[in-house]
């Protein structure tokens, strides 16, 4: 069943008109037509079905028949990342990290940063269409781009991933049995060793992805993967 994204829509909601842009995607791509099935959501965790009344490429419209509140994902995964200067490749983190369940994604600029500049608007439509795609109910809170030092986070455990020979511990070791968990993965370059410091003077634990060195956003898709197989089991 296609899923769509709706963000102002709620549970006292009957009725919803889809605007020109989606109508014309209902209409003409899928080619659906009066008296069938869709399903929409808020990406705030609830979940909507209907049957389709009017479909035409300028006006389509939805009469509401049941609504459910989705699951409340046991683990909550903050991933801060910095955007790789590739941005084919940052797309595609923000597409997988979407379908893997991540709550929150916090574009990180640090002290080797290749790209400085994010299109947050762009970024956003990729994360929307991996929703839908997903069947997701829960958009992931995607963040402006933040300086290392103005990156704060509410996890109850923190760590930061990076690739200087220096006392680390098995990522899964430390994140099993953890209901909210952030991770930190540098750019191409890796963390400044300044910046190393900083996040052990802070509490922020070095993590181990393993054995391979991994491109930024595979070391990303990895961490949020781990941490949700480990504690979603």
């Amino acid at each position: 069943m296609q899923q769509f994204y709706i963000p102002d829509i709620d549970a006292n909601v009957t009725v919803h008109a889809f605007n020109e842009q989606e109508s014309k995607h209902i209409a003409r791509v899928l080619r659906k037509k009066s008296g069938d099935s869709l399903r929409l959501t808020n990406g705030k965790g609830l979940i909507f079905y209907g049957i389709l009344e009017v479909s035409s490429p300028k006006h389509c419209s939805i009469t509401i028949t049941s609504s459910e509140v989705a699951n409340t994902p046991k683990t909550y995964v903050h991933i801060a990342v910095a955007p790789t200067k590739n941005m084919d490749r940052f797309e595609w983190f923000l597409e997988k990290a979407t379908e893997l369940g991540v709550q929150r994604i916090t574009p990180i600029l640090c002290e080797r940063s290749e790209r400085k500049i994010l299109k947050i608007e762009r970024c956003e439509k990729i994360i929307e269409a991996a929703l839908k795609q997903s069947l997701r109910a829960h958009k992931p809170i995607l963040d402006p781009l933040t300086t290392l030092k103005e990156f704060n986070t509410n996890a109850s455990i923190c760590c930061i991933a990076h690739c200087e020979d220096a006392d680390k511990e098995k990522l899964q070791r430390v994140v099993s049995q953890q209901n909210n968990v952030c991770i930190l993965i540098g750019p191409e370059g890796d963390f400044s060793n300044k910046e190393i410091t900083w996040a052990k003077e802070l509490g922020i634990k070095a993590v181990d992805l393993g054995n391979a060195r991994l491109r930024t956003e595979t070391a990303a898709l990895v961490a949020c993967h781990t941490v949700l197989l480990i504690n979603e089991s």
